[in-house]
């Protein structure tokens, strides 16, 4: 389904041409509207048939179970990206197609990033970060996958409401970055008050 014609919807994405990205029409969207919200109920009835709904936390990609809150998800083939948010009631549009396309780690940032929006609203950068936060919490999200999310995310030029991708991956890099110091010196914390204390039980024992 065409996600112009739907109202409040954004989406992160390639122009699909063909079934395929072509790097020489490559742009970075987001799909907006103002005219109104749309069910669930009738999104599916304009996509025509095509579309399925999936329970809120039902939905697996990447062999993980995804989900985002009480927000279900609808799988539409004719989805002209790989997935979008649609914030009024919330819920998440995925393509399948697109996204089997992609690495593993890719699929999920896509849905957390989604996600993200339906947080944390329109801006692209809050909702990056609401994605490597939500990877790192959740074990999906190592220094491999965040390379593989920068090589996707860096074919992405920018537009009016999108910033180029080469700039969200140095943004995502710093918000990981940071979310990994403080993991490491929370781990660091914790051995040393650990030790400290068995040091103070072997000290009274004597």
């Amino acid at each position: 389904m065409k996600s112009t014609g739907l109202a409040g919807l954004i989406a992160i994405g390639l122009v699909a041409l063909g079934g395929f990205f072509m790097p020489g029409y490559v742009q970075a969207q987001s799909y907006t509207s103002h005219g109104g919200n749309i069910t669930v109920q009738q999104y599916i009835n304009e996509a025509g048939g095509v579309a399925r709904y999936i329970a809120p936390g039902r939905l697996r990609l990447a062999g993980r179970r995804v989900g985002c809150g009480k927000r279900p998800s609808i799988l539409d083939p004719e989805f002209d990206t790989w997935a979008g948010a649609y914030t009024n009631p919330g819920f998440i549009i995925v393509n399948l197609r697109y996204m089997r396309k992609e690495k593993k780690t890719v699929q999920l940032y896509i849905y957390a990033h989604e996600c993200g929006h339906q947080f944390r609203g329109f801006d692209e950068d809050t909702a990056d970060a609401f994605a490597i936060r939500r990877g790192v919490r959740q074990g999906w999200l190592r220094k491999k996958g965040m390379k593989e999310i920068c090589k996707f995310i860096s074919r992405v030029p920018g537009d009016n409401e999108h910033p180029a991708g080469t700039v969200r991956c140095r943004r995502m890099i710093v918000v990981y970055n940071d979310i990994v110091k403080r993991n490491n010196r929370s781990i660091a914390k914790k051995k040393y008050t650990k030790r400290r204390k068995n040091q103070l039980l072997l000290g009274f024992r004597n």
